[in-house]
């Protein structure tokens, strides 16, 4: 079933430094900007990248369920969230999203806004995902909440720098604290 639904994501690919391609099989990332300022900040040794598309909502379903079946097993994680307003922010965390009403600690976690083109990190000590299983994907600190039927129930986001070094009141959404959800892409981030 997940070959199924990896053949029904759409396929761009985006040209990288050096004459290398990335295929990005979502609909979130719009430009080759945004694309190197996710990977460089996940990539510190300039390795071979490559995003392998887990899970998409308008496809696999907007269920905390479905989000957890998807991706618990996968470490390296980049998540992308669009509202309906069209703001579009995400994460990476190296954790497994797996886990019963647990939070995890990821000195290498951080959210972003591609609106912004900026990038957050988490701040030493705390936490940097929450993984329950009645949710989507969830960056402490609320500071991104994705509910279970995303799509009539939303998300969230919270007050700045909680557990992100963020420096506004729901920086991430331009001010607005519960959003409406478009699409979340989530992809399992390999280095080679």
């Amino acid at each position: 079933m997940k070959e199924k639904a990896n053949s029904e994501y759409n396929n761009k690919q985006l040209r990288m430094e050096k004459e290398e391609y990335i295929t990005v099989k979502g609909d979130i990332i719009h430009n080759m900007n945004e694309l190197e300022m996710i990977t460089r900040k996940i990539n510190k040794s300039n390795n071979k990248i490559i995003l392998n598309l887990l899970y998409k909502a308008t496809i696999d379903s907007d269920t905390a369920e479905a989000f957890h079946e998807k991706c618990d097993g996968a470490f390296s994680t980049l998540v992308l969230v669009e509202t309906n307003k069209g703001k579009r922010f995400g994460g990476f965390t190296k954790c497994s999203w797996k886990g019963d009403c647990i939070d995890k600690k990821d000195k290498e976690a951080f959210i972003f806004s591609l609106d912004k083109m900026m990038t957050y990190d988490n701040i030493p000590g705390e936490d940097a995902i929450g993984c329950y299983p009645n949710f989507g994907p969830v960056f402490s600190g609320c500071q991104i909440r994705i509910y279970d039927n995303a799509f009539t129930k939303g998300g969230t986001t919270y007050e700045r720098g909680l557990n992100y070094n963020t420096e506004e009141d729901f920086e991430l959404t331009d001010g607005e604290r519960i959003f409406e959800i478009k699409e979340i892409e989530v992809y399992e981030v390999i280095t080679q």
